[in-house]
């Protein structure tokens, strides 16, 4: 029977997360292998676009410089949320089948941690934390209502570049019904091989991805669109417990292992132990995470409040 290593293993489940939740590419992002404790606060720094200037002649190409300081949007995070999968290590080795229980176990492991973190955030799009708003019924969610959206996420200034918007079922399947997204003419875009709906480049928005489980969040919440600042998420890694112990002259009762995505940043630390008695195999995959969403409760246009646009139906 084939061995795998800890670090194999947090290689294969971090190529899957990116594969099984890529809206969480769009999001604001502070990814970093350094350490930090839970309920920590960090100050995520995103991003954002420089102003094109005409050449100036009197003081040439440095009249109206931006300051590199000003292009970045320092965003308070609490990294809140410490969580890990545990499995058997028997569980992810049974490779003497025609089935790839490997494969599927990591993209199972993959899912189950992208999916916490992306409802969670998705829990945080409310009215106190998100004071834009739209009311569409389902039945009118369709190109118009992108169009509409879009004009209004520019009133306020949000990012011109990296919108993207998450929908529910109904808003996507009368948008995919809409013949100006899905005709050959136009953007071409249908449901293919992957069940759940993405559509790319539509009326200003790089992305529109489908999520069945979009909370209606008790305000009939529908569909979300945002610039990358409107939800930032950070991420750092617990201590290393073999580490500390290490530091303290105590033998580790446990093995850890780190792996960093060199795309994103993104780091998960993988523990290994085996329980005493019985000899089981055990291995969990942790990080400890924050998000943070628009305003954080705060008054209209506070923090990152302007970056993102909730549809309602009512």
């Amino acid at each position: 029977m084939a061995t795998l290593s800890t670090t194999e293993i947090l290689s294969d489940v971090l190529d899957a997360f990116k594969i099984r939740f890529p809206m969480l590419n769009s999001i604001g992002t502070d990814f970093s292998s350094e350490t930090a404790v839970l309920n920590q606060q960090m100050i995520a720094r995103i991003p954002s676009l420089p102003t094109v200037r005409d050449y100036d002649g009197t003081s040439g190409y440095e009249a109206n410089a931006a300051n590199a300081n000003d292009l970045l949007v320092d965003v308070p995070v609490i990294l809140n949320r410490h969580k890990h999968v545990p499995v058997k290590i028997d569980y992810i080795e049974q490779l003497s089948t025609r089935r790839d229980l490997y494969k599927e176990a990591t993209g199972n492991l993959a899912y189950t941690l992208g999916k916490e973190a992306f409802d969670h955030a998705m829990s945080l799009v409310l009215a106190a934390n998100f004071s834009e708003s739209s009311i569409f019924a389902n039945v009118d969610a369709d190109k118009d209502m992108l169009s509409s959206v879009n004009k209004k996420m520019n009133q306020r200034g949000a990012a011109p570049v990296g919108r993207f918007g998450i929908v529910n079922s109904d808003v996507f399947e009368v948008l995919e019904n809409d013949s100006r997204i899905s005709s050959g003419d136009y953007h071409d875009q249908r449901k293919k091989g992957n069940a759940y709906g993405h559509l790319s480049n539509v009326a200003g928005f790089s992305n529109i991805y489908e999520y069945p489980d979009l909370p209606a969040n008790a305000q009939n919440l529908s569909a979300f669109f945002s610039d990358r600042t409107g939800i930032v998420m950070a991420s750092r890694l617990p201590n290393d417990p073999e580490a500390m112990a290490n530091r303290l002259g105590i033998p580790p009762i446990c093995g850890a292992e780190i792996v960093t995505d060199g795309e994103t940043g993104l780091s998960l630390m993988g523990l290994t132990w085996q329980k005493s008695g019985t000899f089981d195999l055990y291995a969990t995959i942790i990080w400890v995470y924050g998000i943070s969403a628009g305003s954080q409760g705060g008054s209209a246009g506070d923090l990152t409040d302007f970056g993102g646009h909730r549809v309602v139906t009512a």
